[in-house]
């Protein structure tokens, strides 16, 4: 076997050829054939077919940017979904059940389709698919639907609706039905005809990865989207280039080698709300994150003579509960297997020593109020003006089924974006700027109704909102939307196909979001 470090066919080592990213290895794999001798190159053409087969179901699935020495534990869940999909298609199993949890997650529209294809040859091998997804194009091809709710948390749980595509669309229960028909748009947003009224940002790159140098303008003071298949650029752009860019010139630093220019003149702050995890560990929940339990342990200290602010803690206090320290869970020794988290017995999960239930604020413990609904507890507690003002931003967001004690490390991607937002909540945030990776994700269209009006607020208190996004219900409440492209020619991302206002984007013959907005009316 070749050492890494010798030189291969096409003038790659072994290494090299593995760092190429999958678009690249497609173009390759050819040219080398090629170059081979002719006894050999019928036997490297069977090879290459049968690669060419596996790549090409990952091309579908919009994979074409992964290199094959990525390590796998690098992939996000929807990437690792989508690996593990290719690699069940190639095998061809039949009489499988496979349950795929939101599988469109990061999926660009034209994306979607290399998955729903992929899917329907999983069904049509004899397999079985439970889906779990929000993508109304996804939901398209269900021959059965369970659709539940009708709200989140301790108010969901119910079936509000089943049965065949048809019998969902006319069932008045249904949420979902009207988004599945395109009879309700999501487009509520009153969006200026002056779309650089209050100037812009402009940033110009060098080459970065795989995407080549990009110019780029972005209007100040509006919503601008960021759109484009898998392996774009998107998020170098955003993440890499934009937002580094900007922290460096606040910060009066040197900017980052990759940056030619920036000119952000005026801004003065710059946030980055992703869906990464809030906190590393259960102690972090709902109620410490947004402050509320600092609020509460305060009022409580008030109720007693006894106990002070502090020993209302449930990190350190003196009324946590011994048994599990106040985590919520003690670990169970089970010999010979991993140990097992179970809800600890003394506290019930709620963390406080019995003590507490002989303090009370309307007949409540604090631990009885983080057992409470966001929504609950609002009504609970009307009379704490500090706490309801910072539970009512919470509600607001979409985020009132969430009980104060959840830990913060079990939520998802939108609602830790979210809870992350409340703090700016209300605020002026004039020289702001807000980027968001895709906070869509795991959103039913109704909770991209109230997302889109928390943008609005954002706007309307003078923020700049920068958002990369392949929902088109929100793509379509844009003032401005950049759609990137990969350049076919040498497989290279940042390839600017349209920007400008939707009207302009659906009118744009180059634009590939453009054609998935027309197909879904959105013009």
């Amino acid at each position: 076997m070749p050492r890494p470090n010798q030189t291969l066919l096409g003038g790659l080592t072994l290494s090299q050829a593995c760092e190429l990213n999958l678009n690249e290895l497609v173009l390759w794999i050819p040219e080398v054939i090629s170059d081979l001798p002719n006894e050999v190159q019928k036997m490297a053409e069977s090879i290459a077919e049968e690669f060419m087969n596996d790549a090409r179901i990952l091309l579908d699935l919009g994979l074409s940017y992964i290199s094959l020495d990525r390590p796998s534990n690098t992939l996000s869940t929807g990437e690792l979904q989508r690996v593990q999909l290719a690699k069940t298609l190639r095998n061809r199993t039949t009489g499988v059940l496979y349950v795929l949890d939101e599988p469109s997650i990061g999926l660009h529209p034209d994306n979607v389709n290399g998955l729903i294809s992929v899917i329907r040859k999983l069904v049509e091998d004899g397999n079985s698919i439970i889906l779990v997804d929000h993508d109304t194009k996804i939901l398209g091809i269900a021959d059965y639907m369970i659709e539940m709710g009708p709200q989140a948390g301790a108010d969901g749980g119910n079936i509000i609706a089943q049965g065949s595509l048809k019998e969902i669309e006319h069932n008045p229960a249904s949420q979902i039905a009207p988004f599945l028909t395109n009879s309700e748009e999501i487009i509520i947003r009153d969006k200026s005809e002056d779309i650089f009224e209050n100037g812009s940002i402009n940033i110009r790159t060098n080459e970065i990865h795989n995407v080549k140098s990009m110019d780029i303008n972005i209007p100040k003071g509006k919503l601008t989207v960021v759109s484009g298949v898998s392996g774009s650029g998107k998020t170098t752009l955003l993440l890499e280039a934009l937002y580094p860019a900007v922290k460096a010139m606040i910060n009066a630093e040197d900017l980052p080698d990759e940056i030619l220019d920036i000119d952000c003149e005026g801004i003065k702050k710059i946030d980055l709300i992703d869906s990464v995890p809030i906190g590393k560990n259960v102690r972090s929940t709902v109620a410490t994150y947004s402050k509320v339990l600092d609020d509460l342990r305060r009022e409580f200290a008030k109720l007693t003579d006894d106990y002070k602010m502090a020993d209302f803690s449930y990190n350190t206090g003196k009324l946590r509960c011994e048994t599990c320290n106040g985590t919520g869970s003690v670990s169970m020794d089970v010999q010979f297997l991993p140990d097992v988290e179970i809800t600890c017995p003394e506290c019930d999960g709620l963390r406080y020593d019995k003590k507490v239930d002989e303090i009370t604020y309307n007949g409540l413990s604090i631990a009885d109020i983080m057992a409470l609904t966001i929504d609950e507890a609002l009504e609970e507690l009307f009379e704490l003006d500090k706490v309801t003002r910072k539970l009512q931003k919470l509600s607001d967001l979409g985020l009132g089924y969430l009980t104060l004690g959840e830990a913060t490390p079990s939520l998802s991607g939108g609602e830790a974006q979210r809870l992350k937002l409340a703090s700016e909540i209300g605020k002026s945030q004039k020289n702001s700027i807000f980027i968001f990776d895709e906070p869509t994700i795991g959103l039913h269209p109704l909770d991209v109704k109230v997302l889109i009006d928390v943008f609005d607020h954002l706007i309307s208190k003078g923020a700049t909102v920068i958002v990369i996004e392949h929902d088109l219900d929100l793509i379509a409440n844009a003032d401005y939307i950049i759609d990137i492209g990969i350049d076919n020619s040498n497989n290279w991302g940042g390839d600017i196909l349209a920007s400008g206002s939707l009207n302009e984007i659906v009118n744009s013959k180059n634009s590939l979001t453009g054609k998935y907005l027309v197909e879904k009316g959105l013009k």
